[in-house]
């Protein structure tokens, strides 16, 4: 409880990523009414759309200084950040008068202990009962769509070798959800993100029963999520401009957006999405059955064991990564790019468009330490 004010609920939706949370928070943000009415807030301390300063918050300082979203997002010191962040979140909560605020930052999902624990000391200082969310999706799927998204922020490896990281923290969802059970939530609420399974076949719908927010979807103004995936070719291209901006402009690896590009780019036909080969993925979810039968189990009373029950997408898909460079100029011209940059942006599409050589898994995630270590 804060300076004696009455005690505050917090519901916690924690993602995972690629679940829809980014039209849940749209939906959160567009209609404050309708939650101000349920008692409820959805504040803006910690965020405009997903709450990435609650999730910096959270995390101790040697975690949060290397953090991605602390490098990306203009921060300086943490002990000003965080004093003005407490400030600025008790105030808004305060003047509210809500009886609940609910949070969401799906970048929490894969949290360590040690930012769990900070959570819970926020949440037991706001006195209320706690209300934890999550949903999940068949891992293959979500590794391919998350792909896409790092691409957007700036990846350079090719699919085949960035697939090969060490997963563990992020998808034995049995250690996920086992780690957040110390939080002690009064509910702790797991959905699977699939459409026949959601209440009233809606996302949103699902989200407020799971939520247990008493507002009718029909109430609330929001809008249709739309399908940003891009086609196989047009992620080979991005990461050809990225490797350009990490080579000649300095930038970091996996820390710059590529927004402008990827708006000119959702307005044209790029072809099949790109995805990995079958059997590769057969493997990667064979790695995560006795998890995702514990899940089933223990944290949702199913039986059967059977987490997921929707197959794996693949129609519109292709397992080639590779741009012909005879296509580049179209992507010059549509995309932009200043014809000074023309000459060594081709060289680097002839030189990946010609890479025949398989990373090893040892060598993959070397790689990825090593830059990991370089933040």
């Amino acid at each position: 409880m804060i300076g004696g004010r009455p005690p505050v609920d917090v519901t916690l939706h924690i993602g995972s990523g690629k679940t829809g949370t980014s039209t849940i928070q749209r939906v959160l943000r567009r209609n404050p009414e309708a939650l101000r009415a349920a008692g409820l807030l959805y504040p803006r301390t910690p965020g405009k759309l997903r709450h990435t300063a609650l999730g910096l918050f959270v995390r101790p300082d040697d975690e949060l200084v290397r953090h991605g979203d602390w490098l990306t997002g203009g921060y300086d010191d943490p002990v000003a950040f965080r004093r003005d962040f407490r400030r600025r979140f008790d105030r808004e909560i305060a003047r509210s008068g809500a009886s609940g605020v609910v949070l969401s930052d799906e970048g929490l999902f894969s949290a360590g202990d040690r930012t769990i624990g900070r959570m819970g000391r926020l949440t037991s200082r706001l006195g209320g009962r706690v209300r934890l969310v999550v949903y999940l999706r068949r891992q293959d799927d979500h590794l391919i769509s998350r792909y896409q998204q790092v691409v957007k922020m700036g990846e350079i490896t090719p699919l085949t070798t960035w697939m090969q990281q060490d997963w563990v923290g992020t998808y034995d969802y049995y250690l996920r959800l086992s780690s957040w059970q110390a939080l002690e939530p009064d509910a702790f609420v797991v959905r699977r993100f699939e459409r026949e399974r959601m209440v009233g076949g809606s996302l949103v719908t699902d989200f407020l029963d799971a939520a247990d927010i008493s507002v009718d979807e029909a109430d609330l103004t929001h809008t249709e999520p739309r399908n940003e995936s891009l086609g196989a070719e047009a992620i080979e291209m991005l990461r050809i401009l990225n490797i350009y901006r990490v080579k000649h402009e300095g930038e970091r690896p996996g820390l710059f957006g590529s927004h402008h590009h990827v708006v000119h780019l959702r307005g044209t036909d790029t072809g099949p999405v790109l995805t990995l080969p079958g059997p590769l993925l057969d493997r990667f979810m064979a790695s995560w059955a006795d998890a995702n039968r514990r899940v089933a189990q223990e944290f949702l009373g199913d039986e059967s064991g059977d987490l997921f029950r929707s197959d794996r997408k693949t129609a519109g898909t292709t397992t080639a990564q590779r741009l012909d460079p005879a296509r580049l100029d179209h992507y010059l011209e549509l995309l932009e790019i200043p014809e000074e940059q023309h000459a060594a942006i081709r060289r680097i599409a002839e030189k990946e468009a010609g890479r025949r050589r398989t990373v090893s898994t040892r060598a993959a995630r070397r790689h990825f330490s090593r830059r990991l270590a370089k933040r």
